[in-house]
């Protein structure tokens, strides 16, 4: 895909909890955690240990919006949409998901990090654009310089994000923000915290709605 015609419609926004482990698979409790706790939009990064399996679990559930995350390859892509992915994550720019997701009717939130990249992703056909890794440009202050000449842009900031971070980002009008370890922590998921972790979703939306109203206001 060439151009910014015929993107599949957005369905990535607000707050996108980011399930990324290292030793464990997703238990099912952490779907219906980050539920309780309001976030319903949800990315299982491909290395996670059975990450295709709760793709495939998650996808049925009702009320959640389940993707594929660090999808690097067009195998990749195919398969996390066999699984049953509604979205796909990548960490750069790469053009032959954007073409495999195309094809399919799958967004995409493409990474990018310079202008230069943030554009070429956008115009490739990026639902929306996952501005990666935010914090080490300098967060919030980053991604204002770069909304103001590409405001057009549905922007999702990730990596490093805060609450205060995710309430600055929504004042701004980024689409959404992923959230990652601040969120879903390896240490709250082995001593099975779920409590814990519905707090947190909570505590995010509450920071990202509360940023929307001031931007309205």
């Amino acid at each position: 895909m060439n151009t910014d015609q015929g993107k599949p419609e957005t369905v990535i926004s607000g707050v996108v909890a980011i399930i990324r482990l290292r030793e464990s698979e997703p238990d099912d409790a952490i779907a219906t955690a980050l539920r309780d706790g309001g976030v319903d939009i949800m990315e299982v990064t491909l290395p996670t240990p059975g990450a295709l399996d709760a793709i495939r679990r998650w996808s049925t559930e009702a009320g959640v919006l389940v993707g594929a995350g660090t999808v690097r390859t067009a195998s990749d892509a195919h398969a996390a949409i066999i699984a049953g992915a509604r979205f796909l994550v990548t960490p750069t720019t790469a053009t032959d998901v954007l073409d495999v997701a195309g094809a399919a009717g799958i967004p995409v939130a493409c990474g990018a990090l310079t202008p230069t990249e943030i554009e070429l992703a956008w115009h490739r056909g990026a639902a929306v654009v996952k501005v990666f890794p935010a914090s080490a440009l300098g967060g919030a202050g980053y991604l204002r310089a770069v909304r103001e000449p590409l405001h057009d842009v549905p922007l999702l900031p990730t990596g490093g994000v805060s609450l205060e971070d995710i309430n600055s980002y929504a004042q701004m009008g980024c689409v959404g923000a992923g959230i990652g370890g601040a969120l879903v922590s390896a240490d709250l998921v082995a001593d099975r915290r779920w409590a814990t972790l519905t707090e947190r979703a909570g505590a995010f939306v509450s920071a990202w709605n509360e940023g929307l109203v001031r931007r309205n206001a």
